[in-house]
């Protein structure tokens, strides 16, 4: 596949793609509620049926509350997330419903649906100093690209986008569309959108009615022990270009699959997070237009600056105004404006110095 350079290149490229006018995605299910979890999977064995089922239940309650506190909470704080004892749990439970069920003698296995009552899980997260951010960004478009064997898979039924499926995702904070390509998805059409082929990508977005996409490739290596998960679009918080390498263990691949795509969309999660975080992080500002002059020594550090401060969540519509030999004129928007931009970037190893109209920034 391409390199991490061509990657950075592509999302330059994406963000030229932003200007152009295409249909929104449909609006979300009226239902969707980021303190409802559904599609819990339980599976317990006990000594009878009875016990099985009473265990099973406690349990997946447990769990779903936990679901709920990470999907609102500050990633920060997860290790400060309360251990929240069975009949507390059972007073913030506004109600459950079962979507399939069985069981044996001594087993009972279901998928379930929990919803907690909002305000409880407020004070409760609030008497921890846990601040909350649990307004759903607008849905967007993922689009989960299975390789196997160097072909994508166009089943529909590969272990990734099945492990997509299994995922709540019209209730997360950041509700998820499945977009489907289809077979004139090639590979080759694919190392296109990767390398940065603009009228490709714009092309994909059309056909999936999204303005904001996120390509989601998986690819297993040869001898099944790594799977490598991709990373790469635009979602709510700007740009995105990550990827990473999960072994396979034991060879299963499912559930490395499924480990692979529940742990994207928390990131997808993190980043709307990020930018809506109350007292925090970018916060819920408006888009402000901003001019930087970039620094540099020469175009290495430009391209690492560059690549650096696209995956900055809440950077938008980034477009260079003009490149020498060590400087660049740079605008951006980003929420809150420059001084928001300067509180973020230092986690990136950047610096925004300035004030007024004038910023300069530069790499650490």
């Amino acid at each position: 596949m391409a390199s991490e350079s061509i990657f950075f290149r592509a999302v330059w490229l994406f963000f030229l793609g932003l200007l152009f006018a295409l249909a929104p995605l449909s609006a979300r299910a009226q239902d969707a509620n980021v303190y409802t979890v559904a599609k819990l999977s339980v599976d317990v064995k006990a000594k009878d049926a009875v016990t099985a089922k009473k265990t099973a239940l406690v349990l997946a309650k447990r769990q779903a509350l936990q679901k709920v506190f990470r999907r609102i909470a500050p990633f920060n704080s997860f290790d400060r997330l309360p251990s929240v004892k069975a009949p507390a749990i059972e007073d913030m439970l506004e109600g459950f419903s079962v979507r399939r069920e069985r069981n044996s003698a001594t087993q009972y296995l279901a998928t379930l649906d929990f919803r907690f009552r909002a305000d409880d899980v407020r004070k409760l997260l609030a008497g921890r100093d846990i601040l909350v951010t649990d307004q759903q960004a607008e849905p967007i478009a993922v689009l989960p690209v299975y390789i196997e064997k160097g072909k994508i898979n166009h089943t529909g039924r590969d272990v990734w986008r099945t492990a997509w499926n299994r995922l709540d995702l019209n209730n997360a904070i950041t509700p998820v569309r499945l977009a489907r390509a289809g077979p004139s998805l090639t590979m080759e059409t694919l190392s296109r959108l990767l390398g940065g082929d603009l009228q490709a990508f714009v092309a994909l977005r059309e056909k999936n009615k999204a303005q904001k996409l996120v390509l989601a490739v998986a690819e297993p290596t040869a001898d099944g022990k790594i799977l490598t998960t991709r990373l790469f679009g635009v979602d709510r918080a700007g740009s995105l270009s990550l990827s990473r390498n999960d072994r396979v263990y034991n060879g299963k691949l499912k559930t490395a699959a499924r480990n692979a795509a529940a742990l994207t969309l928390g990131i997808l999660e993190g980043r709307w997070k990020l930018i809506r975080a109350p007292g925090g992080g970018t916060g819920a500002a408006a888009l402000t237009a901003i001019e930087v002059i970039v620094e540099f020594s020469g175009m290495s550090q430009w391209r690492d600056v560059r690549s650096r401060l696209v995956k900055v969540p809440g950077v938008q519509g980034l477009d260079v105004k003009s490149l020498s030999a060590r400087t660049a004129q740079v605008s951006l928007q980003f929420p809150g404006g420059a001084e928001r931009l300067a509180q973020a970037l230092g986690s990136h190893g950047l610096t925004l110095l300035g004030g007024g109209d004038s910023w300069i920034l530069r790499s650490n």
